[in-house]
């Protein structure tokens, strides 16, 4: 295929159009809920009071503010992928937004803080700001609602791979914390519902006692990303061409694109189930009396063994007449390989070069048919 002939088929995989909008219209389509923005799967609120102060401060002098990106569905309403922070802000600071854990009630409207070019702005809000604070006034209330922001809009039908690509050029190196986040919300355009189903995976009792989660590491999807290690890890063989996040964003788009991700998951609930049946929060942690010397924490080493490693086998596990013995016995029998686990560890070893060891260990040793 000629360069140009590959340039007509990208084009006629994407599909865009290029619109202005007031705040006053992105406020009724929200309201109308016409225009959705994953507060679910996304911290809503990154930006603290001064940030969002000195956006609508330029909004009100003028600044050039970078454009929204968002994608049509199938029902013609919009997901917001690009933009969170600014769209929350114009939406919070006018009383409209939608409390994340409360859908039926609405946040408190920003009261704002003085800002550069207007240090006017302190103690301000829509109507008023706070006991003792002011009124913006309708006059400046109608500038903010006529004040337009560019969106780019990625037209349906488009494939979740192309819009996971646009997504990640996106907001690689932007607002978001970590790969996580950026993949989740990328997740969510390949298949929402599936997504969703990882997410409360991820949140259950029994995953964040396994794999020990503790609140701090929740906020920012360490939990999410555990998950996601493990999904794609048993779905998917590495073939050593892609860094580590590479392969997790190609692995799980893939796996949600498949018609049985649904049984898999189930599969996926059953293995953490039966680990945290088994010992808890320390099913993956090596024991104390073990030869190698090992520090008594959870690691990735874990994960990709003993997790990925029932996980694959679990319908094999399954069928067996006691399958919470049999992997009882062999995480037991595991920490005995000495020689195995030296070549799991050590100080500066890439991840990738650790998974050519941990996987195929874990898949084969965790079969009932190659157990010894």
């Amino acid at each position: 295929m000629t360069l140009r002939e590959q340039i007509d088929n990208a084009k006629r995989s994407v599909s865009t159009d290029e619109l202005a909008i007031s705040i006053g219209e992105i406020g009724s389509m929200y309201e109308a809920k016409e225009l959705h923005i994953l507060p679910e799967f996304q911290r809503l609120f990154r930006w603290g009071p001064q940030k969002k102060s000195d956006f609508i401060e330029s909004l009100l002098v003028g600044i050039p503010i970078p454009p929204a990106f968002a994608y049509e569905r199938e029902d013609a309403t919009w997901e917001l992928i690009d933009g969170l922070q600014r769209i929350s802000t114009v939406l919070e600071f006018q009383g409209l937004l939608r409390d994340p854990d409360n859908p039926d009630k609405l946040c408190d409207p920003t009261t704002l803080v003085g800002a550069k070019y207007l240090p006017g702005l302190d103690g301000v809000g829509w109507v008023h700001g706070g006991a003792d604070g002011k009124g913006i006034g309708k006059e400046l209330q109608l500038f903010i609602r006529r004040a337009r922001i560019d969106f780019q809009i990625l037209k349906y039908p488009s494939d979740a791979t192309t819009k996971f690509d646009l997504f990640q050029r996106l907001n690689r190196g932007g607002a978001y914390a970590n790969a996580q986040e950026v993949r989740t919300c990328a997740m969510v355009l390949a298949n929402e519902e599936a997504t969703r189903k990882i997410r409360e995976i991820a949140k259950s009792e029994p995953f964040r006692t396994v794999f020990r989660v503790n609140e701090d590491q929740s906020k920012i999807q360490k939990d999410v990303e555990y998950a996601v290690r493990l999904l794609a890890h048993a779905s998917k063989a590495y073939e050593g061409k892609l860094d580590v996040e590479e392969f997790l964003d190609k692995a799980i788009i893939e796996l949600l694109q498949e018609d049985n991700w649904n049984a898999f998951l189930d599969d996926a609930v059953w293995s953490v189930e039966t680990l945290h049946a088994i010992d808890g929060d320390k099913v993956l942690l090596p024991p104390k009396n073990i030869e190698f010397k090992t520090v008594e924490r959870f690691a990735l080493r874990s994960l990709e063994v003993i997790a990925v490693g029932v996980l694959i086998n679990a319908s094999a596990i399954k069928a067996l007449p006691k399958p919470e013995e049999f992997v009882r016995e062999r995480i037991t029998k595991f920490w005995m390989q000495t020689s195995a686990l030296e070549g799991m560890s050590g100080a500066g070893q890439r991840g990738t070069t650790r998974w050519g060891k941990t996987l195929p260990f874990g898949m084969d040793w965790f079969d009932p048919r190659s157990a010894k």
